[in-house]
């Protein structure tokens, strides 16, 4: 475009609401006689005094309806001027306004087109003139009111209804086409007469103006920390649910996928997790201004888990997703008050557009696969590690070899018997792979239909979506039918109502999952420990079952099991708007988020507990009803150089929530499943209720204040009252205030404007709060099955929650400094960070007496520390007429820390009363014990056991007792002292990343476009992968049939006296393993990998006016030294012991193809 644009400067919220039906209705309705009328009749007020150019132009936009256009290259929009003109008409204003700057316009109805001279109109008069028609198109549809202008003339026209033009032009002309939000485009005429033109979006306009708490705010005037996630890059058409495709998209925020099943739950952390993991460090999530929260998840009573779904998020179509903002620091947040201590997450869904109606129409379908599965032995290594496994036992046993020093040809020994014959291992009976036996190949499906349309007066959008996921395990799936709508009602000039309305179902068929072992073991975890020699079924038909671990499942045996939940949400509100005054505007919200779960799940005979309880059913339903009502007052008033806007407003929330459980066994035959309860036999079924109710009442009020567009100030103060708090506890006041400074606006930094754009500095402070512990400050009583008389069972009652009346607010207080810079007119745009917050009051367990009842209750006590950087760079690479590239890099560091303890801490001797939050703590490793090394202090070890170090001992006081710093941390010598207690662990770090990353770059080529999009966590602590941690705490079960992964290989033994892993006998030591495990990760992940194309359509017909194809690829790969299954599901888990974080659902790729269709 040789660097030139026309630049409409009308400010963005006018131009999307207002423009194209402005401009089309001039085009269409009015004739230049209006025109030529309204330009003698209008009469403005325009006083400036040594103000830009471009400001003075503006305030004429806005006292108005002209519209200005200029080229940058001819015109100094920061020119400097004065002028005072008095009900003076359009033409008088712009002669005072040429005076000064030596400017030429030309006004055409409306527009008003300013050139640097006069326009050359013999130039078009001497060569041969030509009609040229098209049509303008975005990627949804045709433009109207988009600007067609023949390049340094005034000669011009503006798209109809349909988008199409008609102009007059000479031959060698070039015609500049935009529109507000849309990147300019310069097209050479040569002998074309029909130009055809596909406007892409200027993301970089469009990110001007953001969504805040109650409202929206220009991005140059906001002083908080708020992160925009663009969700035209986001790849959300192939995700279930848009939690997965979120991370590394916005500075300070980590998303963790917990679970790769259909709709598995990821994980939210705003500037990382200062609260305790009894209150939770969830960020509160508000979808179109209602604040939601998690209807949790339903229990089936016993062994077997479905897993981790995504409650909140699973239930909106990512497809209905318009954008997503990130509140961090607490002057954003404050707004929400109480609920607002871990951050916000703000979801605006897409709202209808005026226009004529447009259908739109989108489809996937998806193939999955495992991205890595586990590797365990086959039937013929289990046969030789168990042969292995015996030998050395025997070997131990008899004191042969390294363990005794005797031969093993020695006659008085007992025989060496081993379970498998060089035969059998080299042609085994069965090779049964039993992770094959329970996975398959995922298909997902996709489907999406969305009509939109209205005038000035009525806006409409309505939406639907099928999504159907059959997951990589067989039998577990997801399925979700979705409806949405929404409707904004112009009722007269002063009022306004709409509504939005939000249903979805969601099916899941469960699989057991989970980290239980042996009998408790869920299909994962048996699939990896079943005897591979097995075969699926018996001689009989039966499943096999391994005689020496009968209380181990068959894995396929489980895939018997008939599990589901379904997931019912209705999201509604409805809102009035009233404009009493200019400036004024009164709004009424109100609204219902209503979530039902049901789960039913069946244990058949042919499962081992189902046998053991001739069939077992059971049935859980709960129903949460959110209620809520908004009143505000928002008040903006301009005086001179000074911007006010005051927003206050009060809002009451009503939470309900219903549970419903039955359980009954002993069927006559599994045909009933859970269908009819009262044919089970049991002797007394298990039937369980209970109901919740609480409310919370808000004042809340905003001043946001500018001076000279530069000088920026925003306070804020919130008052929340909680039911779930004791009288004189439930209200909590929480207030913040920000200020800004856009220095590039001052005078003695206009030389640099060509270099630096923008720049703006912030400090904020702010209080929040948080009270995710429910109705901890009352005591409670459950009935229970414990009372025998002769021979009947009483119900007896019991405490099983003692209340703490004195229960109040967990709150933050956080101080935020951040920078803002722009380079080069916005091609390179930087925020940078830094961030202090305190918690205090931290809301925790708080260990009773032990004669206690109940030896916990919730209580406030000490205070937490957290402090980090984040950084964002955007860069528009390379933009011209046919390509583009653009790149977002996010980065965040953050560390959590104890500042205060709470006054009954007992802490460990390696505690640090300052230390890491959550962290991993233990021994420190000195590789293997070797044949023959005798250790002092590991009396009894054996050689292929970890060796541990001893590094310290306790310091005494007289009386024999350990002495104590002024925390209660026993005081150490520094020395080692021959044994091997709590003095000789350390910690070995912080159980949290150490920063996180994201890069997301976008590449558009004519009609292709191409996204990939990384993130990833570094300087994680990991407790090692399955291959290390299953040899530890498994190797030993080779005695009763359970499998080994493949890098048993690399054991140490007697016969492997080079292997690194510890021995067969890890097991038997009385001190573990240390640290010998423990490694310092890392993972980037490449999260998706898209590439489309826009077909060329031709618009003659208007049945079609877009389709577009892409091919995508869901976690394609990842980097990393880890050699587990994946680095982030694998330690993501919400379970705290390093055992338990290793049985993962395998993580899976995604290849799709898709269809956009725009009629």
């Amino acid at each position: 475009m040789n660097n030139q644009r026309i630049v409409v400067s009308l400010n963005l919220k006018r131009t999307i609401k207002i423009m194209k039906l402005t401009v089309l209705m001039l085009a269409v309705c009015l004739s230049s006689v209006v025109a030529s009328t309204y330009a003698q009749t209008a009469t403005l007020n325009v006083s400036a005094k040594n103000e830009t150019l471009e400001k003075v132009l503006k305030q004429i936009e806005k006292q108005s309806e002209f519209l200005f256009f200029y080229n940058l290259e001819e015109i100094n929009k920061n020119e400097k001027i004065s002028i005072n003109e008095k009900n003076a008409n359009i033409q008088t204003v712009l002669d005072a306004i040429a005076a000064k700057t030596g400017l030429k316009y030309t006004i055409k109805d409306r527009h008003i087109v300013l050139t640097s001279e006069a326009a050359p109109a013999s130039t078009a008069a001497t060569q041969q003139n030509r009609k040229v028609t098209g049509t303008v198109s975005d990627a949804f549809g045709p433009v109207a009111g988009a600007n067609v202008i023949q390049k340094g003339t005034t000669n011009g026209t503006t798209t109809d209804m349909d988008g199409n033009f008609s102009i007059e032009v000479p031959a060698n002309a070039t015609l500049q086409i935009s529109f507000i939000g849309y990147i300019p485009q310069d097209i050479v005429v040569k002998n074309q007469n029909v130009i055809n033109v596909l406007l892409k979006e200027d993301t970089q306009a469009l990110e001007e103006v953001v969504v805040v708490g109650y409202g929206t705010m220009k991005k140059k005037d906001m002083t908080g920390a708020v992160a925009s996630v663009k969700m035209d890059d986001t790849p959300v058409a192939t995700v279930s649910t848009v939690s997965h495709a979120l991370a590394g998209k916005a500075a300070g925020l980590q998303v963790s996928t917990i679970s790769a099943q259909p709709g598995g739950q990821s994980t939210f952390r705003i500037r990382g997790a200062a609260s305790s993991d009894k209150a939770g460090n969830d960020p509160l999530i508000i979808i179109d201004g209602f604040p939601v929260n998690s209807p949790g998840s339903l229990d089936s009573g016993n062994q077997y888990s479905g897993g981790n779904k995504d409650n909140i998020l699973a239930s909106i179509n990512p497809n209905d997703i318009e954008s997503i903002e990130v509140l961090k620091d607490a002057s954003s947040t404050a707004i929400y008050g109480a609920r607002a201590g871990n951050g916000v997450i703000i979801v605006t869904t897409k709202r209808g557009k005026s226009g004529a109606a447009k259908v739109q129409y989108s489809g996937s379908a998806s193939v999955q696969q495992i991205a890595k599965s586990y590797e365990m032995l086959d039937a013929s290594g289990f046969m030789r590690a168990t042969n292995d496994y015996t030998r050395e036992q025997w070997m131990r046993t008899n004191g042969v070899g390294i363990y005794g020093g005797k031969e093993a040809t020695d006659p008085s020994l007992p025989a060496l018997t081993l379970p498998y014959t060089d035969a059998q291992i080299a042609n085994p009976a069965n090779n049964t792979n039993w992770f094959d036996e329970i996975s398959r190949l995922g298909f997902q499906t996709s489907h999406n239909l969305s009509i939109t349309g209205g005038n000035d007066n009525t806006k409409y959008l309505v939406s639907g979506n099928y999504f159907n996921q059959d997951g990589v395990i067989k039998n577990n799936g997801m399925t979700r039918y979705s409806l949405r709508a929404n409707l904004d009602q112009k009722l007269s000039k002063y009022v306004k109502m709409g509504i939005n309305l939000t249903a979805t179902r969601n099916e899941y068929d469960n699989v057991p999952l989970g980290s239980g072992q042996n009998e408790n073991a869920g299909i994962l975890v048996s699939a990896a420990q079943f005897n591979p020699a097995l075969p699926i079924r018996d001689e009989n038909g039966n499943y096999s079952m391994n005689s020496d671990a009968s209380f181990l499942p068959n894995p396929v045996s489980l895939l018997d099991i008939t599990d589901k939940t379904t997931q019912e949400r209705l999201l509604a509100n409805a809102f009035f708007e009233v404009r009493p005054i200019d400036g004024l505007l009164l709004k009424a919200n109100f609204g219902i988020d209503r979530n039902y779960q049901k789960l039913k799940q069946y244990l058949p005979t042919t499962t081992l507990y189902g046998q053991r309880e001739n069939g077992a059913a059971s049935i859980a339903q709960g129903d949460n009803s959110d209620y809520l009502m908004e009143l505000t007052a928002n008040y903006t008033k301009q005086v001179g150089d000074h911007n006010f806007n005051a927003l206050v407003g009060h809002s009451y929330q009503l939470f309900t929530y219903e549970m419903f459980s039955g359980k009954s066994n002993d069927f006559i035959t599994d045909g009933f499943l859970y269908n009819n309860l009262g044919a089970g036999n049991a002797k007394r079924p298990t039937v369980g209720s209970s109901a919740t109710k609480s409310r919370m009442a808000s004042f809340f009020g905003r001043l946001n204040y500018t001076f000279k567009d530069r000088y920026l100030l925003t306070a804020t103060l919130r008052a929340d009252g909680s039911s779930n708090f004791a009288s004189g506890e439930r209200w909590g006041f929480f207030p913040s205030v920000a200020a800004g400074w856009r220095f590039t606006e001052e005078e003695f930094l206009a030389p640099l404007r060509n270099v630096l754009s923008n720049g703006k500095l912030r400090l904020s402070y702010g209080e929040t709060g948080n009270s995710n512990v429910g109705d901890k400050a009352y005591s409670y009583y459950k009935v229970g099955n414990n009372n025998i008389f002769g021979n009947s069972m009483i119900n007896g009652v019991y405490l099983s929650q003692l209340g703490n009346n004195v229960l109040t607010w967990e709150t933050a207080r956080e101080w935020n400094v951040g920078l803002d810079l722009g380079f080069l007119d916005g091609r390179v745009n930087v925020t940078a960070e830094y961030y202090h917050k305190v918690v205090s009051d931290l809301l925790n367990e708080q260990t009773l007496l032990s004669y206690n009842e109940v030896n916990k209750i919730i209580a406030n006590v000490g205070k937490t520390q957290s402090q980090g950087f984040e950084l964002t760079i955007n860069t528009t690479n390379i933009r011209n007429k046919d390509f583009e590239w653009t790149s977002d890099l996010t980065f965040s560091l953050y560390r959590d820390k104890w500042k205060e303890r709470d006054p009954k801490w007992k802490p460990n001797a390696y505690d640090e009363y300052n230390g890491w939050m959550r962290y991993y703590s233990g021994y420190l490793s000195d590789g293997l014990v070797q044949v023959g090394e005798t250790i002092d202090h590991m009396p009894g070890a054996l050689p292929g056991q970890v060796k541990i170090k001893d590094i310290d001992g306790y310091v005494y006081e007289s009386d024999g007792s350990i002495k104590v710093d002024k925390h209660g941390i026993p005081m150490k010598t520094g020395k080692p002292d021959g044994k091997l207690d709590d003095a000789d662990k350390v910690i070995y770090g912080s159980a949290d990343p150490g920063y996180l990353l994201g890069f997301n770059n976008t590449l558009r080529w004519k009609n292709f476009d191409f996204n990939v999009y990384f993130y990833g966590q570094f300087d994680k602590l990991s407790a090692g992968s399955y291959k290390k941690q299953w040899l530890s705490n498994n190797v030993n079960d080779l005695r009763r049939g359970y499998n080994q992964p493949t890098s048993i290989s690399d054991l140490w033994s007697s016969s492997n006296p080079n292997g690194t892993f510890p021995g067969y006998f890890q097991t038997e030591s009385a001190y573990g393993v240390g640290d010998y495990y423990y490694e310092k990760t890392w993972f980037i992940r490449c999260r998706n990998i898209t590439l489309g194309y826009n077909i060329p359509i031709k618009t003659s017909k208007h049945i079609l006016s877009n389709v577009r194809v892409y091919f995508d690829v869901n976690n394609p790969f990842t980097i990393t030294p880890y050699t587990g299954l994946d680095p982030e599901t694998d330690i993501s888990s919400s379970d705290s012991a390093p055992s338990q974080l290793q049985w993962a659902y395998p993580n899976v790729r995604t290849y799709s193809f898709g269809l956009d269709i725009t009629f």
